[in-house]
């Protein structure tokens, strides 16, 4: 039997053809080959304010000067806040509900901007960072932080438009600082010191997490690939989120069921099967066990809420 459809996947080598046309001709050139895009959403089309869910195969910054509504990631609804930034890690589900359109600026930028396959230094810290971000709702910014903050868009946009061979180097910078710059200001707000080394093992435990859940699901297997004991994973995981690594890997699974079950017609079987579980029925009580509710109930539930069709 074909399946249908999957969730939306909006691609960074199309995002060309995406800007607003100005006097005939687009209001910004795109060269798909360049791995970094800066722009705003009024140089974009309404593609960028969709209002159907979809996803991206880049990482996408966005910082909102103005707007109103709702911003809706991975089916967690986030009334927006202004000046703020939002962070997509790639494959993400996202989408707008909007009451006043949005201004401000977009960053884009494939996997391998931040990881270029061709060189042995790279910015997985940078990666990091920004999946622990993306977790967040959203990163406020103050007046006091607000001039350093366009000050590096200006710098990350004069070396865009400059586009030299050195350019991506700078523009990693740029990004390296903003992305810890943001970081920071999240931090403070936090009521533990997510910047020391603990942290970064958890955060690194949460990105390989994101990468493997569908293949790897046993604790013991992640803190291999760390290099710590299993113990010692359970504690600090434990102690940093108030999570188990148990439960955050059960979390990555149930997020990943209810994006196929709010936009796919796939049955709960099928979704079972994509999802890895040999037993389809273990996969409906796995879902019933965490969630509280059954396969059906929630498809249901989550597209009337949120008008969703198939």
């Amino acid at each position: 039997m074909q399946a249908k459809e999957d969730i939306p996947f909006h691609q960074f080598s199309d995002t060309y053809k995406d800007v607003n046309i100005k006097d005939g001709h687009p209001a910004l050139a795109i060269d798909p080959s360049f791995p970094f895009i800066i722009t705003q959403f009024g140089i974009m089309s309404r593609k960028a304010q969709a209002t159907i869910p979809h996803r991206h195969d880049y990482y996408e910054i966005l910082f909102i000067e103005e707007g109103a509504g709702q911003h809706i990631i991975d089916y967690e609804s986030y009334k927006i806040k202004t000046p703020a930034f939002y962070f997509l890690s790639k494959g993400q589900i996202h989408f707008w509900k909007l009451e006043k359109g949005l201004e401000g600026k977009v960053l884009l930028f494939p996997r391998e901007f931040l990881i270029p396959p061709a060189t042995a230094f790279n910015h997985e810290g940078d990666l990091a960072i920004f999946n622990t971000l993306s977790k967040a709702p959203f990163v406020n910014i103050n007046n006091a932080n607000c001039t350093k903050i366009q000050e590096l868009f200006k710098g990350i946009n004069e070396e865009f438009l400059r586009k030299s061979d050195s350019s991506l180097s700078m523009l990693r910078a740029y990004v390296h600082i903003l992305l810890v710059s943001l970081f920071r200001i999240y931090a403070k707000e936090q009521n533990q010191d997510i910047l020391d080394t603990t942290n970064a093992m958890v955060r690194k435990f949460r990105q390989l997490v994101s990468e493997n859940y569908l293949t790897i699901r046993s604790v013991q297997e992640y803190a291999d690939l760390i290099g710590i004991s299993s113990t010692h994973l359970r504690d600090t995981v434990k102690k940093i989120t108030g999570y188990s690594p148990g439960q955050l890997i059960r979390q990555e699974i149930i997020f990943e069921a209810k994006r196929r079950l709010a936009n796919t017609e796939l049955t709960t079987a099928e979704i079972g099967y994509t999802l890895n579980f040999e037993d389809t029925s273990y996969f409906s009580r796995f879902f019933k066990r965490e969630t509280g509710k059954r396969p059906s109930e929630y498809r249901e539930e989550i597209r009337k809420k949120y008008q969703i069709t198939v």
